[in-house]
């Protein structure tokens, strides 16, 4: 009988427990079919936008993800592609991991040699970088555009009024240096093209740096067809000889110029024609060697400011030494965790130098938002370079990229995943894969710098190089992206919040598309689109 009692309870228990599970499992399909449902609506939706034959012959990699990290969509997230661009998220993630947002760099004016009572410096005097991206007429902070409101050549002003009224100095009988020995001398990335370093995109690298390396070429054209046109220099400094061979032009909608100047020359070569109704032309070319530019535009503002000087302009550079084959070098391995503390100005070398005067850049953290909100390749590679300086003493290109090998290996990136060698993305020659972009987003997200990284990615539709994207779409202010741009490249990279207020991590890489036309750039948004909607 107890037997007979124990057996209908047990079964009755079961049954309950039975009906219980059964129930919620029920309760809970719906939900997961939903996320199911979504997944593969998004699925269908990116299969669709991607058969467009103006884009289907492209290579196309995607990773979409949690913000904390679990996949949600994946189309070759594993292979490699050129990140164009998207390189800077990488150099600033590992800067922001460096160093402090609060970091500032110091450029300095040293006498080198004896002053006598009567204010004689009986030696050079020397403009020592030390990897300052900020010695402009840009302002600071960033505003949602980048402003130039003073002249390019105001921090060089700056310099020169404190020697002034230091009273030490009031003859040089030497030269004006512009000392760059900070980095060595490696001007270009790997796989730069040569047609690219005439413009301010492929401004060369240099630890003393003015005017983001750049002059302004002001055009304008004359009173009637067959004038000459008038072409200016600005900052007004005699570095580059013109050849003026461009001519006004009959009433057209755009100017019809060309411009060349051969790498390793000063020569510039103007032709073409500049319509008479034109409101003018202003174009930006690259230094051939800023250090040297940066001396030249010196020495006449200390003369400007009442110092005579003897002695002509001239040029210090610490050239590269390192034998080692680049790849191999990058990948050794760090004596240590990632960690700063070194000063970020140059040494003052030897008893017989005094420094007479120092420029101190903004924070670091106001240039991270700068190289990211605009894509500003110069200031991307000399943070770059900040990074070797800083962490290995070393402010090689190969340095710099080796510091970030390690923090991104640190961060959980697959070291198969990415490679480097630059800091900006104009190398031909960087890899990355969309799953390395999207496993440094979800990193950054959870450290105590994440917000102010994110607060430097462009705004869709409303600032930075996301300003005009998206200005008609859901997406306008809830994308947060870095952008990337080369001839047969178009990336996307960052943070969306979806249309159910979720936040989601994404990388969106298309290379060897047709150059022509923008099919990548709307297939891309699209993309986001869809992402943003089904998720």
């Amino acid at each position: 009988m107890g037997n007979a009692t124990l057996r209908p309870t047990m079964n009755l228990r079961k049954l309950f427990l039975f009906v219980f599970i059964s129930a919620h499992m029920v309760a809970g399909a719906p939900h997961k079919s939903a996320a199911a449902r979504s997944r593969t609506s998004l699925a269908k939706a990116i299969d669709v936008i991607l058969e467009d034959p103006a884009i289907s012959r492209a290579h196309w990699g995607i990773s979409v993800t949690t913000l904390e990290g679990k996949p949600l969509y994946a189309f070759n997230d594993g292979q490699s592609f050129e990140p164009a661009s998207n390189a800077k998220l990488f150099t600033t993630a590992a800067a922001f991991a460096v160093f402090s947002p609060a970091t500032r760099f110091t450029t300095k004016v040293i006498s080198r040699g004896s002053i006598d009572p009567q204010g004689t410096l009986d030696g050079d005097i020397i403009l020592e970088g030390a990897g300052d991206p900020s010695i402009s007429g840009r302002s600071w902070p960033y505003a949602g555009k980048t402003e130039r409101p003073d002249p390019p050549l105001q921090a060089l002003d700056a310099l020169a009024d404190q020697v002034v009224k230091s009273g030490m100095v009031r003859r040089v009988t030497g030269r004006v240096v512009g000392d760059d020995r900070w980095f060595p001398f490696e001007r270009y990335g790997a796989g730069w093209g040569w047609d690219d370093l005439q413009w301010e995109y492929g401004a060369p690298v240099s630890a003393l740096s003015v005017n983001d390396n750049v002059v302004y070429l002001d055009l304008m054209p004359g009173e009637k067809p067959g004038d000459p046109i008038a072409a200016t220099w600005n900052p007004p400094v005699p570095y580059y000889a013109l050849e003026n061979g461009a001519l006004t032009g009959p009433a057209a909608p755009k100017p019809e110029l060309g411009l060349d100047r051969q790498p390793g020359s000063k020569i510039v070569r103007l032709y073409g024609v500049l319509p008479v109704n034109s409101k003018g032309v202003h174009l930006a070319l690259a230094i051939e060697d800023p250090a040297e530019f940066a001396a030249l535009a010196f020495r006449q503002i200390l003369i400007d400011h009442g110092i005579a000087v003897v002695g002509a302009s001239a040029a210090e550079h610490s050239f590269p030494f390192s034998t080692t084959e680049f790849l191999k070098e990058v990948k050794m391995p760090l004596p240590s965790n990632l960690a700063s503390g070194r000063p970020l100005a140059a040494p003052v070398e030897a008893s017989a130098e005094r420094v007479l005067a120092t420029y101190a850049s903004p924070p670091l953290s106001q240039d991270l938002m700068v190289v990211n909100k605009v894509s500003q390749n110069l200031h991307a590679e000399l943070i770059l370079h900040d990074l070797g300086r800083s962490v290995l003493n070393d402010g090689s290109t190969a340095a710099g990229a080796r510091v970030v090998r390690q923090f991104l290996m640190q961060a959980g990136v697959d070291p198969s995943d990415f490679l480097f060698f630059d800091g900006s993305g104009l190398s031909p020659q960087d890899l990355i894969t969309p799953r390395a972009a999207t496993t440094l987003l979800v990193y950054a997200a959870r450290q105590p710098w994440g917000g102010e990284f994110r607060a430097t990615l462009p705004i869709a539709g409303v600032d930075g190089t996301l300003a005009a994207r998206f200005q008609q779409s859901p997406v306008k202010a809830k994308l947060l992206a870095k952008t990337g741009t080369l001839a047969e490249v178009n990336t996307l990279s960052g943070y969306l919040t979806t249309r159910s207020g979720k936040t989601v991590v994404l990388s969106i890489l298309c290379n060897d598309h047709d150059p022509a036309g923008d099919g990548a750039r709307k297939a891309t948004d699209r993309i986001i689109e869809a992402i943003y909607a089904a998720l």
